[in-house]
């Protein structure tokens, strides 16, 4: 027994020295972990609703390895954050060892009850490491907000939606056919991933120059495809829409039939955003269409498709088709009639993209009207007053601004008319120019 014991007290150098650097503990305190982000940010969120798309990679960066005797969310189990580490779910987890070079994941869930409070407020949390008796923090960060959540199903007839808190649409919410949807100024309208807005009945949007009317996804910025969009059946009527702004759905605004429909649709709108689609900021047919002072852009594939019966007048409005953020696969204004039962009317606007064509195509049998316009096109239409061609000094495209250089060839171009203003409520002057916007200097 005395010789076995002597010898492996005589190997255990050799298995020390057999152990990789990097495998060996380190108990210095001054080693750290560094973290892919010392503080987790979320977008605006709403109560009620379950978010799990953040992680964060912890790192050792030493050359031994690190015993992290604990992980944990500073809040406990009353926390509105979850954790789970490497698989292991928290709130706390002991014991882990990390050799040197390596890392961890964790991925990071929020979810919290509403807190009766119209306006926003601080969630916050942070994940505490341990590590040789040394503590380091990650901190985890949103912007809450108690929100009005909207089921899938039929609204009841003459519903009104204010600035209160935020609407969140679950699924897909319809205004009955014979029922109102009214929209105050200020709203805003959040949808969640594959939810729409279909209007069976009447959409009436009260927007106001300070204070407009917002529909879009759960995600601010550039991220279209989120939601379905606003989507019109037949049999609706009296739509109207006042400075408004759609974002980040697949296509912002349509009409949806599964028959021939036997009637048109109107909508009528003015100083409307459309922008960030996956399809069309606007794609419809059986309908009588009336837009004013509005801008198009950012969309894969055409700005405004007009298909079928019906009609499309167009005043004041901006079409930007640019290619700097999607693939682009469509023009400005498409138009789809072999029948030659829909006309298009398009005065005092701009009509303009990187295609190197152009950007407004029409079938044959369309009866179209170009007057007073800017447009990119191969093909003079009927009307008068129209440059082609000329590129409209945009103020930076790539950033988005869509307002008129002094220079441009779409400033004092136009001619007075009933639209007194533009997209931001400028007034027009004598000579008003082309476009959603009025130059000032």
């Amino acid at each position: 027994m005395k010789i076995k014991t002597y010898i492996v007290l005589l190997c255990l150098p050799i298995l020390w020295q057999c152990t990789r650097k990097e495998e060996m503990v380190i108990t210095d305190p001054s080693a750290r972990l560094t973290f892919s982000k010392d503080v987790v940010l979320y977008d605006t969120i709403f109560a009620d609703l379950h978010y799990s798309t953040k992680r964060i990679k912890v790192y050792n960066p030493n050359n031994g390895a690190l015993s992290i005797s604990e992980i944990a969310l500073a809040g406990g189990v009353s926390s509105p954050f979850k954790i789970l580490i490497n698989g292991q779910q928290g709130p706390v987890v002991r014991g882990l060892e990390l050799i040197g070079g390596d890392s961890l994941l964790i991925v990071i869930d929020l979810f919290f009850s509403a807190m009766a409070q119209n306006t926003p407020y601080l969630v916050e949390d942070s994940i505490r490491f341990l590590v040789n008796g040394q503590e380091q923090k990650v901190l985890l960060k949103a912007v809450g907000r108690d929100a009005t959540l909207i089921p899938s199903g039929d609204l009841p007839c003459a519903t009104v939606w204010g600035d209160t808190k935020p609407i969140v649409l679950l699924g897909q919410t319809i205004v009955p056919a014979g029922c109102t949807l009214t929209v105050q100024k200020g709203t805003q309208v959040m949808a969640s991933r594959g939810s729409s807005l279909d209007i069976k009945g009447t959409l009436v949007v009260t927007g106001e120059k300070d204070d407009s009317v917002y529909f879009g996804g759960l995600v601010f910025g550039k991220n279209p495809g989120q939601w379905l969009g606003l989507r019109f059946y037949e049999g609706s009527t009296g739509n109207k829409l006042s400075w408004f702004h759609v974002e980040n759905a697949e296509t912002g605004l349509s009409f949806t039939y599964t028959t021939t429909p036997t009637t048109i649709t109107d909508i009528t709108m003015d100083h409307g955003v459309f922008n960030d689609f996956t399809k069309s900021a606007v794609d419809v047919s059986y309908t009588d269409l009336r837009a004013t002072n509005c801008l198009f852009f950012a969309t894969s594939d055409a700005g405004t498709r007009l298909s079928k019966r019906g009609s499309g007048i167009f005043r004041y409005c901006t079409w930007a088709g640019y290619s700097y953020d999607y693939y682009r696969d469509g023009v400005s204004i498409e138009v789809n009639d072999p029948t030659g039962t829909l006309s298009l009317l398009v005065k005092h606007s701009i009509v303009w993209g990187d295609n190197f064509t152009s950007e407004l195509v029409c079938d044959p049998a369309a009866t179209v009207t170009v007057d007073s316009c800017l447009v990119k096109s191969l093909t003079a239409f009927p009307g008068i007053g129209t440059i082609l061609n000329q590129d409209p000094q945009f103020e930076s495209a790539v950033l988005r601004n869509f307002k008129l250089k002094s220079t441009s060839p779409a400033v004092n171009k136009s001619v007075p008319s009933p639209v007194t203003d533009d997209l931001e409520g400028i007034l027009r002057d004598a000579l008003p120019d082309l476009g959603c916007y009025e130059y000032k200097p």
